[in-house]
């Protein structure tokens, strides 16, 4: 078994913006002491959410992040901390919430989330899919101890609502809007936001999505739709709501 350490990087538009694209990955391997930095080479993707960033800038920026942190013969013996290094980003770039899930030895656990939080650097065929997305959500739950049930949840006229996953005080949904016409997808929205609010007041509900910003009006419109009776969150900003939804 490993202990492991990770955080994302998340670039925001603006100190005060909501809205990120996830950069990197920080990865630190307690049990061994490895550490590792992912970061993104597709950098079309930065440049339309963010065309008035200077790219240039952006990946000098990272590569200065991995020869930092990255075991080498000049920093093998000195003592790193996770916290204390993410603790000093701020403003524009900044750390997500550490995750420590245990792993076992076999387990390729920098690879398997780096499919996840940079999936749209690899190849379609390389990608996660919405399947394994959601095996991810459960992986996250098992990791810190949470129990969970099947998402049926009775609705207001003795139906069932087919949710992901329903912990104690929470039900979890995952859309994937990825290579989707979005237009199409708001009336679907609509249903769910519907849905959340029969159990308003009753169970909170988290939708988890994945998008590409390729189609930000309707993205929008879907996430103002799902966001009535509801939390709306990226997955790596799921993550964090369930694990402080649910561990305080």
């Amino acid at each position: 078994m490993s202990h492991i350490k990770y955080s994302a990087l998340n670039y925001y538009h603006s100190p005060i913006s909501d809205e990120c694209l996830c950069l990197g990955v920080l990865f630190h391997n307690i049990t061994t002491g490895q550490r590792d930095f992912r970061y993104i080479s597709n950098f079309k993707r930065f440049q339309i959410f963010d065309d008035e960033a200077d790219v240039d800038f952006v990946k000098a920026y990272l590569v200065g992040i991995k020869e930092d942190v990255e075991n080498s013969i000049l920093n093998y013996k000195e003592e790193f901390d996770l916290q204390s290094y993410i603790n000093v980003f701020a403003n524009e770039f900044r750390f997500s919430t550490i995750r420590k899930p245990n792993v076992e030895e076999n387990e390729n656990c920098v690879e398997e989330l780096t499919k996840v939080y940079l999936k749209y650097d690899l190849a379609k065929s390389q990608r996660l899919n919405s399947n394994e997305e959601k095996k991810l959500i459960k992986r996250v739950l098992e990791i810190n101890n949470l129990e969970y049930s099947n998402g049926r949840i009775s609705g207001e006229f003795n139906d069932e609502i087919p949710f992901d996953y329903q912990l104690d005080n929470l039900c979890i949904k995952h859309f994937s809007f990825k290579g989707k016409n979005l237009r199409r997808v708001i009336s679907n929205a609509r249903q769910w936001s519907f849905a959340a609010g029969e159990i308003d007041g009753i169970k909170k509900v988290l939708f988890i999505y994945d998008s590409d910003f390729e189609d930000r009006e309707n993205l929008k419109i879907i996430i103002d739709i799902l966001s009535k009776h509801a939390e709306v969150c990226q997955m790596d900003d799921g993550m964090d709501y369930i694990l402080k939804s649910c561990t305080i």
